[in-house]
């Protein structure tokens, strides 16, 4: 019997290696979206605004979302920050803040002139304070303090466009937090305790 040996170059194994980066990829930016979506959903719980929590970013595993995020995936921060540092701009965000309304920019109007921030609804407001929580915890990997919700605030308000009233109330909310804990703001907000 005859031996056959197949011959292999580089490049297949290059070929190879990247399908199995691609996959890994893949995986990886699902179970972060997962952990996100999870932290997103006990927080939400924990605001007595549990549908939210559980419809939270769905648009997420959309193909358009989805595929564009896992392309660029690091595994500790954003992956549409990536996108937006390799090409300019986001399409994954793009279709991400106009389908989820606890997004800051879904609130944003433009007259011709200039961009008007309008007040964001109550709800939208909590799932916005929660998605900010879930999304340290999910991305902070075990370091979380309810000083990061605060710290992360201060660092970048100054990029951010609201309301008023919508200000004031992440401001508050976030250092409530910071000096009291999740555990005492999300019990208030859940007895309707907190004023906006």
């Amino acid at each position: 019997m005859k031996k056959r040996y197949i011959r292999l170059d580089n490049s297949n194994f290059i070929k190879k290696g990247v399908v199995i980066i691609k996959i890994i990829n893949y995986w990886l930016h699902f179970k972060t979206i997962t952990k996100h979506k999870w932290y997103v959903f006990n927080a939400c719980k924990d605001c007595g605004i549990v549908w939210r929590g559980i419809k939270h970013d769905l648009s997420k595993f959309s193909v358009k979302e989805f595929i564009s995020s896992a392309k660029y995936f690091q595994g500790n921060s954003s992956p549409i920050d990536a996108e937006k540092i390799a090409k300019g701009y986001s399409i994954a965000w793009q279709n991400h803040k106009g389908h989820n309304t606890h997004h800051w920019q879904y609130w944003l109007d433009n007259n011709g002139k200039e961009i008007i921030p309008l007040k964001m609804p109550y709800k939208d407001l909590i799932e916005l304070i929660c998605d900010w929580i879930g999304a340290g915890k999910a991305y902070n990997k075990g370091k979380w303090t309810q000083e990061e919700p605060w710290n992360y605030w201060c660092k970048n308000k100054d990029k951010m466009l609201f309301n008023q009233d919508t200000y004031i109330f992440i401001n508050e909310t976030l250092r409530y937090i910071k000096d009291y804990g999740w555990s005492n703001f999300s019990y208030t907000i859940k007895k309707k305790n907190w004023e906006y």
